[in-house]
């Protein structure tokens, strides 16, 4: 009997193999490729103030300030609706997660389910509600 770890490599090896042979070729295409120049905003470029133009369906020389040019935004503001759009659908289902069941019920998509079925658990780690076939005392 030994106390040190096994090494197990059956079936390993071959997805080793194949990991490494996608490393090589990925770092190949990745140092082979040759990038544009970056093209950044011209000098003077008020973004911000051309989203809330966008946004607002304004023209974008209504806001802008001496020596600010205004930046084609369509693009800038579908994506800002689509970030919008899945925060807000994270920010639901957080909360829909977190919430407390009464009586701190599983809550089960199992249709047909009799309540006998159902454990009683506490949603934020602690001790079980007291339940009412004990006659409420779990000590």
């Amino acid at each position: 009997m030994t106390n040190k770890p096994e090494l197990h490599t059956e079936g390993s090896f071959v997805a080793g193999l194949a990991a490494i042979a996608l490393f090589l070729v990925l770092g190949a295409v990745f140092m082979g490729v040759s990038f544009p120049t970056p093209v950044g905003f011209g000098e003077g470029a008020a973004i911000t103030k051309s989203l809330g133009a966008a946004m607002f369906d304004i023209a974008p020389s209504a806001i802008m300030g001496e020596g600010e040019s205004a930046v084609p935004s369509e693009g800038f503001l579908v994506a800002f609706e689509i970030i919008d759009v899945v925060l807000v659908a994270a920010l639901v289902g957080a909360v829909m997660l977190a919430r407390r069941e009464d009586a701190g019920e599983i809550v089960s998509l199992a249709f047909g389910s009799t309540e006998s079925d159902q454990q009683t658990v506490a949603a934020d780690g602690g001790e079980p509600a007291p339940s009412e076939e004990t006659g409420g005392d779990d000590t």
